[in-house]
């Protein structure tokens, strides 16, 4: 299967099998057998790398070890290495070459979150690293696994809450000393669906998520899936303005779309004018609320899994011409 250049640098990015006839970017660990000819790379760059893929065939990993090469006309140009540092021999290449090997080196130094954990998972297996956190903790809302952004791979867990600058101390003491800001945040549990997928996280807006949490009876997972819904915020995220954006936006937590409609038409005075004057069985509640809830709000499941659980409401972000 052929890639595009973009499809190619997005898989690279999940450290995943890319080939677009020129470029091409390989999983080391299922390629051991296939990675032939290295060693007529030029010196030093060409038996160093052998002699890396040889150990790891041979079952002896290391931090120099690599997880992912990158080739350009079968030259390799970069690599990561298992703990994510990036590699870039230098070698004699042609414009090509050297281009292919910029964007490489752009992509692996930004890896996806979900790949970086799985390298940091293997890394903690590998030395067998004692950690005084417990299950529990890790799995409970507010929990972060941050590393250094130098060594993405070496992570420590913390908790964190609405107070920014005791975050940041926090976040400082586990990465023993870098500067908070630095640090990239590989995991946050509970934080719903931003907390989950975005690409990098701010722990000024985790920070906020959790000022919102303690002035309003939602869950942290909630305010994540509201800030990456299509009808809240879309992703688009500024720390400062949250609170005040969640505020305006949120209505309140019913039972079913059935109920919040009900709530509206009393709001509204529909339930006793329709009432009096004999008119219920002729209002369309059903379409009603489908215009509620295509143009009005938007509701967010309080279980995703299990959506009878309840659902939390919204005014919808007003749309743009």
């Amino acid at each position: 299967m052929r890639y595009t250049m973009a499809e190619a640098l997005h898989e690279m990015r999940h450290l995943r099998d890319a080939d677009t006839g020129r470029l091409r970017g390989v999983d080391v660990a299922d390629h051991l057998h296939d990675l032939t000819g290295l060693d007529t790379v030029p010196a030093p760059w060409g038996a160093r790398l052998a002699g890396l893929v040889e150990a790891r065939t041979a079952g002896t990993v290391t931090a120099d070890t690599p997880q992912y090469l990158v080739f350009s006309d079968g030259l390799p140009v970069a690599w990561a290495t298992v703990t994510a540092a990036v590699v870039t021999p230098d070698l004699p290449m042609t414009a090509i070459q050297a281009r292919h090997q910029r964007q490489a080196v752009a992509v692996l130094a930004d890896l996806d979150r979900a790949t970086l954990r799985a390298l940091a998972d293997e890394r903690d297996h590998r030395d067998a690293r004692p950690t005084t956190d417990t299950a529990d903790e890790r799995t409970m809302p507010g929990a972060l696994r941050v590393a250094p952004a130098a060594d993405p791979t070496a992570t420590r867990w913390v908790r964190v809450g609405a107070d920014l600058d005791t975050a940041r101390a926090a976040v400082a003491r586990a990465v023993r000393g870098g500067a908070a800001d630095d640090a990239v945040i590989v995991t946050a549990v509970g934080y719903g669906h931003h907390g989950d997928h975005a690409h990098r996280l701010s722990l000024a807006v985790l920070c906020a998520m959790h000022a919102i949490v303690a002035a309003h009876p939602v869950s942290l997972a909630i305010v994540g899936h509201w800030i990456d819904d299509a009808h809240g915020l879309a992703g688009h995220v500024d720390p400062q303005l949250l609170a005040g954006q969640f505020t305006d936006a949120y209505i309140g937590r019913f039972a079913s779309r059935r109920h919040y409609v009900e709530h509206r038409m009393q709001q509204l005075g529909w339930t006793d004018l329709l009432r009096t004057h004999g008119l219920e069985p002729y209002f369309d509640h059903r379409r009603f609320e489908q215009h509620l809830f295509t143009h009005a709000v938007t509701g967010i499941d309080l279980d995703r899994w299990q959506p009878w659980h309840g659902i939390e409401v919204f005014h919808r972000r007003p749309t743009t011409t």
